[in-house]
């Protein structure tokens, strides 16, 4: 849950210029020139797991020109042990997308805001800068790289909104930036036109912090999480949603723009509604119609989720560390996770699904 509480809005940002090392992947030439607008579900999940009416209602947003989809994976989850790949289901999932029509951006989540996430064999307190580390790494790249690029992958991220972690840690900074820059080399040796990602928020983006100096150098692109939403979970003025977007833009710098996670909720309790929602994409989108540089932004999330779970949403956020929140923000906390879907669990789509599709045709 502590993922849920990066800040995604604040101030300023300093002059200080980084550039990514030159590669043929900084372009993005995988992906299809111009932009690629997708969708993204929760917890990494696949079409496979779309009922019949969710999914009749993605087919059709992929026939009026949804062209991207965002998934996410585990290291543990590829290689549950030393040497034992478990590649079926992360295969079967990108078939899937490439028979849908949909372009992956695939994110193996090495980190996310809350720590790093190892697979077993990897011994505690194990730096990510041991080579033994990212030999294991690389020898399962070798085996990921050509699944991801030849079902139409374009960029490789490693890690989630890292900078909510490591900019208060610096020795695992440090080792972060050496294996993120190690895999790139193993990436590009096996195919130099996959890009080397990875995700961040706008804030860690947009204040240059320790994270963002660290780890732009040895990426291809510096990807981001986008919302306009404040720090204690109210959304921003329509009339700001542009503004706000072009801010991250101007932060970010030159080089092609992935956005790995676009978000507008609808509840209440944040100042929303569905026709704030519908009214945030359609801002959004426009703003990045007018910007080239951004070439694929992922709608977050597709799907909405049902009563029950967000029951158990409801009972972690107050029954959890996060009981220190103040109750108004913790309640706007548990309302934005349970009101960020487009379409609902049966299918029906929300005004702002409308609103995508028409940007995406």
């Amino acid at each position: 849950m502590r993922a849920a509480l990066a800040v995604l809005v604040l101030a300023g940002c300093s002059a200080t210029s980084v550039d990514p090392p030159d590669s043929e992947a900084s372009s993005i030439p995988l992906l299809r020139d111009g932009f690629t607008l997708g969708v993204s579900f929760y917890g990494g999940g696949a079409l496979a797991d779309l009922d019949e009416g969710p999914r009749a209602t993605l087919d059709a947003g992929i026939a009026n020109g949804i062209g991207g989809w965002t998934y996410y994976v585990e290291w543990g989850d590829l290689e549950p042990e030393p040497g034992r790949y478990t590649l079926d289901g992360f295969t079967d999932a990108l078939d899937d997308a490439r028979a849908a029509g949909l372009r992956p951006f695939v994110n193996v989540t090495v980190g996310d805001s809350e720590g790093l996430s190892l697979p077993a064999g990897v011994a505690d307190g194990a730096s990510l800068a041991d080579p033994a580390v990212i030999d294991r790494f690389g020898d399962l790249l070798d085996r990921l790289v050509p699944i991801v690029v030849d079902r139409g992958g374009f960029v490789l991220a490693l890690g989630n909104e890292m900078g909510e972690y490591l900019d208060g840690e610096r020795a695992e900074r440090e080792a972060y930036a050496v294996f993120v820059d190690a895999a790139r080399q193993r990436v590009h040796a096996i195919e130099p036109r996959l890009a080397v990602a990875v995700t961040l928020t706008t804030g860690t983006i947009r204040n240059r912090t320790a994270t963002y100096l660290a780890l732009r150098p040895v990426v291809d692109v510096v990807a981001f999480n986008h919302g306009p939403i404040a720090a204690d979970f109210s959304v921003l003025d329509v009339d700001d949603v542009r503004p706000h977007l072009r801010e991250v833009v101007d932060a970010h710098g030159d080089g092609p723009i992935l956005i790995q996670e676009l978000t507008c909720p609808n509840a209440e309790s944040m100042g929303a509604s569905d026709a704030w929602q519908a009214a945030c994409f359609r801002e959004l989108l426009a703003e990045i119609e007018a910007t080239p540089q951004v070439r694929f932004a992922s709608v977050f999330t597709y799907l909405d989720f049902d009563a029950p779970t967000c029951a158990l949403i409801q009972d972690a956020i107050f029954g959890s560390e996060l009981d220190d929140l103040p109750r108004d923000v913790a309640q706007r906390l548990a309302d934005y996770l349970c009101g960020l879907g487009v379409v609902d669990v049966d299918g029906t789509p929300s005004p702002a699904w409308q609103a995508i599709t028409d940007a995406a045709g």
